[in-house]
């Protein structure tokens, strides 16, 4: 049965939502997204977060590329030796700075080195006694992913509560979208979910059935 702590770390201008995991009955844990742009702002405060809950990181997941959600990717990377795993459609991007957007809006040349481990629908990852399975969602970007573990449910920037990601950035697909959150609201035959997105505030799926236009 999972057990798994999500804490909620706002980081960056954009106030992109990090998320530090951990199963709490064994410590090992993961870093969702790594934004921020300084010590700050940005790594100092993941990898102090991490340090205060006694995190042993094992891996950085990525829900996409786009620069505010990578922008501490190498500093907490070489911090924690941690394997990053990402889609495997979002693999290129995450390689070319204009791709990721990261030197169009925040002045960064230099490429993120390729991911340790390339994900897709359906692969599961195991943070000690807790599994996460990979759900693929395009459409904000080519190789959005939902990470889902039991009733919780990391919707990266595929779906906000009350709205959604954008979708007129590189990979980004009207169509996809909307296939994907038409995926994510049949999950509502399971029962309610949890929802973490990458910016903003938590919702449950029943919430966002109810109220988000985008999945009525």
């Amino acid at each position: 049965m999972n057990k798994l702590k999500i804490i909620t770390l706002p980081v960056g201008s954009m106030r992109t939502n990090c998320y530090i995991l951990r199963d709490e009955e064994t410590d090992i844990g993961a870093i969702v997204d790594p934004g921020g742009e300084t010590a700050e702002s940005g790594y100092g405060l993941i990898l102090a977060k991490c340090a205060s809950e006694v995190i042993n990181v094992k891996y950085i997941l990525l829900t996409h590329v786009h620069f505010d959600h990578i922008l501490s990717l190498e500093q907490v990377r070489e911090a924690t030796g941690a394997p990053v795993c990402v889609h495997k459609y979002d693999a290129e991007a995450l390689t070319d700075p204009n791709l990721s957007y990261m030197a169009q809006f925040a002045g960064i040349d230099e490429p993120c080195r390729p991911a340790e481990r390339l994900l897709d629908d359906g692969d599961i990852i195991t943070l000690g006694n807790s599994e996460i399975s990979v759900i693929h969602t395009p459409g904000h970007t080519i190789g959005s992913v939902c990470y889902r573990s039991g009733d919780s449910i990391l919707t990266g920037d595929t779906l906000f509560c009350g709205s959604i990601g954008r979708c007129d950035l590189y990979g980004g697909d009207e169509i996809a979208i909307s296939q994907s959150l038409r995926l994510l609201k049949s999950l509502a035959d399971e029962g309610d979910f949890k929802l973490y997105p990458g910016h903003g505030n938590t919702t449950t799926l029943t919430r966002e059935i109810k109220n988000n236009i985008y999945l009525r």
